[in-house]
């Protein structure tokens, strides 16, 4: 088999290169690549001993852990599809994920409740195991299945082949520069794709990856840059956690990073203007991208100074097109839908070809979001398919309104809706997290109609506790429509 046919066997070639080297770093405990390894191969002896064969679905708890790399990699050793599950699902959404994929074993803690059958996720296992005989993976065959909600709140089972894995990673570090020397601290799930895709760039190029359970602690995160580490992984919301934890005490040890990279979620330019201000000698990058395609569009925020308020250029070897309804590119400026074909595009997913069917035209992959190809190269994202409102017969997209609502220092956070309405078509729903006061509706439009144009300003003005949010930190404003629709007379 080619080296490059899969991460699995790129990670072994580096058990051969380093294999003292550290390769993960959880809590108080560490394993080199050597006992990674060992620990590999004695899972994958232990599914082989179950009965699992290749092409068969292994779901497992998605925590961070020790056991979740050996278990991950073990599964792609033996040519089965890994299928890591959401630790914080329910025993309900448990049972009904297992009913969906069938999987021919299941791994959790026994501290979790499931209406099926389950081997001990913590059971302890002999890693004095004989080398394996099993051929590695073939590109084409799918490796894992990661299921996703979006903000639909209806759960997708992409799936990903070694191929579109092995591009993914070699394009995400062609854009960032990891190198065998980079330790880099990984705080998010790992049954999620930006943080499984960190690992495995880690794990691929023999790095360490440090493995944290989010951003409540960031003086575990400094411990780990006085200690060495040059690279850190994060989503916004993350960030704006440990601001308002630390300040900005955060950033003389952020300064000394080498690399930070952003994702799941937008930043406004200003934040990405004032981050690249306190950072200037930090690299720091931002993707755009979905599990179906990974991270397919990059800016690193010095570079693109004067476009921040872009999604960045297409990544290495992926193509991107803006087109219309028709599958016909649009010109420079026109707003279409953001389309993307590469090496790291999703075969479908899992026992929907319905699905699969629509997103999957003519080689490219419909992603939903809507934006502008600049003169520039860069692409602007201008919202989602399904957000768009029409007000008066214009088309319109709410994170417009969103943004210029965040502008008044009262708001910690705000979503807006539409709904239908007999006079404008639709009629436009702010819902607000105050920080402090709370305007009246007169307020709100002497702030806004400096800004917004008159039928842009939303027509009601609610204060709320909490906005929907899928686990990526995207709003879910199609739960916010469902319960304002519930609540009509």
């Amino acid at each position: 088999m080619s080296p490059s046919s899969s991460i699995i066997h790129s990670f072994f070639q580096v058990i051969e290169e380093k294999p003292n080297k550290t390769a993960i770093i959880w809590k108080e405990n560490s394993l080199s690549y050597a006992e990674l390894g060992q620990w590999v191969k004695a899972y994958a002896h232990y599914f082989i001993a179950k009965g699992v064969y290749r092409g068969d679905r292994i779901l497992f708890h998605g925590q961070s852990s020790l056991r979740f790399s050996a278990i991950y990699l073990a599964c792609h050793r033996i040519g089965a599809v890994a299928v890591p599950v959401d630790a914080r699902m329910t025993s309900v959404e448990r049972n009904a994920l297992y009913l969906q994929i069938n999987p021919a074993l299941s791994l959790f803690p026994t501290t979790l409740e499931a209406n099926f059958p389950f081997e001990d996720l913590e059971q302890d296992i002999d890693t004095r195991q004989p080398e394996l005989i099993n051929p590695f993976p073939e590109s084409n065959e799918i490796a894992d299945i990661l299921f996703t909600t979006g903000t639909t709140g209806s759960r997708k089972g992409v799936q990903l082949s070694h191929l579109n894995i092995l591009a993914g990673v070699r394009n995400s570090n062609e854009f960032i520069g990891n190198t065998h020397d980079d330790k880099e601290i990984i705080p998010l799930p790992l049954y999620h794709a930006f943080g499984l895709r960190r690992l495995r760039v880690n794990l691929m190029m023999g790095a360490t990856a440090v493995l944290e359970e989010g951003f409540m602690f960031p003086q575990r995160f400094f411990d780990h840059i006085s200690d060495g580490a040059t690279g850190l992984c994060m989503v916004p919301t993350g960030f704006q956690v440990m601001k308002k934890l630390m300040k900005d005490h955060y950033i003389p040890y952020f300064q000394k990073l080498k690399y930070i990279e952003f994702g799941s979620m937008p930043m406004s330019a200003a934040q990405k203007r004032d981050l690249a201000e306190q950072l200037s000698s930090t690299r720091i990058c931002m993707h755009y991208g979905l599990t179906e395609v990974a991270a397919n569009i990059f800016t690193e925020f010095h570079d693109d100074a004067a476009h921040l308020d872009t999604l960045g250029k297409p990544s290495p070897n992926v193509e991107v097109a803006i087109m219309n309804e028709s599958m016909t590119p649009l010109p420079t400026g026109e707003i279409g839908e953001i389309m993307v074909k590469g090496s790291i595009q999703t075969p479908g997913y899992w026992n929907d070809p319905e699905r699969s069917h629509q997103v999957l035209v003519d080689g490219w992959f419909r992603t939903g979001d809507l934006g502008i190809h600049k003169a520039s190269g860069h692409i602007q994202m201008k919202g989602r398919n399904d957000d768009v409102m029409n007000i008066g017969g214009k088309k319109e997209f709410p994170q417009e309104i969103e943004h210029q609502i965040l502008q008044h220092p009262s708001v910690q956070d705000c979503a807006c809706i539409s709904l239908e309405n007999d006079l404008t078509g639709e009629q436009i729903y702010a819902y607000i997290i105050s920080r402090s006061e709370q305007l009246t509706k007169y307020e709100w439009v002497h702030f806004l109609r400096e800004s917004l144009d008159s039928y842009k300003i939303p027509t009601k003005f609610n204060y709320v506790d909490s906005i929907p949010h899928a686990h990526t930190g995207k709003k879910k404003r199609k739960a916010l429509i469902t319960k304002k629709a519930q609540k009509k007379p």
